[in-house]
């Protein structure tokens, strides 16, 4: 996951195996969590939501939605867990702001409205596969 475009990020990952790609993204959600400061350095903003994405690609609860297209679906994460879940919501909370212990940071997109929707979206994916516990 080095390159900080989401679409050779998602790339990326689809290239690895499955148990590769899943300690991937856990690493990036966790550091992400524990650590918000590391969205001004080690890990872009992009990066941890790819690993976000791919985390809710990977819940029964995220087919039919409209931003699952098929290079996301290539990077989902299989058998995803309540806690993995759970450790994506916190990272999306931090990259969103919604934690405490966020860090201000700048993304910059075309539709702003259109990203918040997504990021709703993702929210709502995985607290469903949390509260379904997987």
């Amino acid at each position: 996951m080095n390159n900080a475009s989401p679409p050779h990020l998602l790339d990326g990952l689809s290239e690895l195996s499955p148990a590769e790609r899943r300690q991937a993204v856990s690493l990036v959600v966790l550091r992400v969590w524990e650590t918000p400061q590391v969205l001004l350095g080690d890990i872009p903003p992009e990066q941890a939501l790819a690993a976000v994405a791919a985390i809710a690609a990977g819940l029964p609860e995220a087919q039919g939605r409209p931003w699952l297209d098929d290079r996301l679906r290539a990077a989902a994460i299989e058998g995803v867990t309540s806690d993995l879940a759970g450790r994506a919501l916190c990272a999306l909370d931090v990259l969103v702001g919604r934690d405490r212990e966020s860090v201000p940071l700048e993304l910059h997109v075309s539709d702003g409205d259109a990203a918040g929707a997504l990021l709703d979206d993702l929210r709502d994916v995985l607290m469903d596969g949390i509260r379904l516990g997987r």
